[in-house]
């Protein structure tokens, strides 16, 4: 094959990743849309998973088909959690009020108890979903893998974090600038990066659950 028929191969590597970047575009918008109502995110979130592990394992079909199937699948079960994670987040947001008030020792106590807290929450939610996008179990048993999940395969859960919370900043820091990019690819973008590193652990998971 020539050249020039090698550029427009839809096979080539520039085609591959354009083709995820519309993927990730429609998948976030679609996290968006199905998260506005806010009750709703849990369900929003655990669907992106479970569309994030078809693609990064490249395995067919549409976005939206993926995302809602799991969305109206994981419904029931994602709602409660997500109310808890939703409550924890609006205790937090106060607490980070009460501290710019405080100084002197008792402000760095509880800034340590709030990145603690932060740091467990997020590695838990993060794995929470996952399994529920992937497994049928009762809610306290993903829980239960999801602590197990965070703490046994620490290195990727920090390498998670590390990921979520650089987009965290860079979202911060040039929030008024890249508003088009949080609307296209804000939430899918990271999750992807983050699925890069939790897919292998699932395929291990399943790769000893059938041997």
């Amino acid at each position: 094959m020539s050249r020039f028929y090698k550029v427009f191969d839809s096979e080539n590597a520039f085609f591959r990743i354009m083709g995820v970047v519309f993927d990730l575009i429609e998948l976030n918008l679609l996290t968006l849309l199905c998260c506005i109502p806010v009750v709703t995110a849990g369900a929003s979130f655990t669907a992106m998973h479970n569309t994030l592990w078809h693609m990064v394992r490249g395995e067919a079909g549409y976005v939206h088909t993926h995302f809602f199937a799991a969305f109206k699948r994981n419904f029931k079960q994602a709602t409660p959690v997500w109310l808890v994670c939703l409550a924890v987040i609006v205790v937090m947001a106060g607490d980070v009020m009460v501290l710019g008030r405080l100084d002197g020792a008792l402000h760095a106590a509880l800034l340590i108890v709030l990145v603690i807290v932060g740091i467990l929450a997020v590695s838990v939610a993060q794995y929470y979903f996952v399994f529920l996008s992937r497994y049928d179990d009762p809610i306290k048993v993903h829980l239960r893998n999801a602590v197990m999940a965070a703490i046994g395969f620490f290195p990727r859960t920090a390498g998670m974090l590390v990921v979520l919370v650089a987009f965290g900043v860079l979202y911060a820091m040039l929030f008024v600038y890249i508003v088009p990019f949080l609307l296209l690819l804000g939430i899918t973008l990271p999750q992807y990066c983050c699925a890069l590193l939790y897919c292998p652990i699932f395929s291990r998971l399943e790769e000893g659950a059938e041997q």
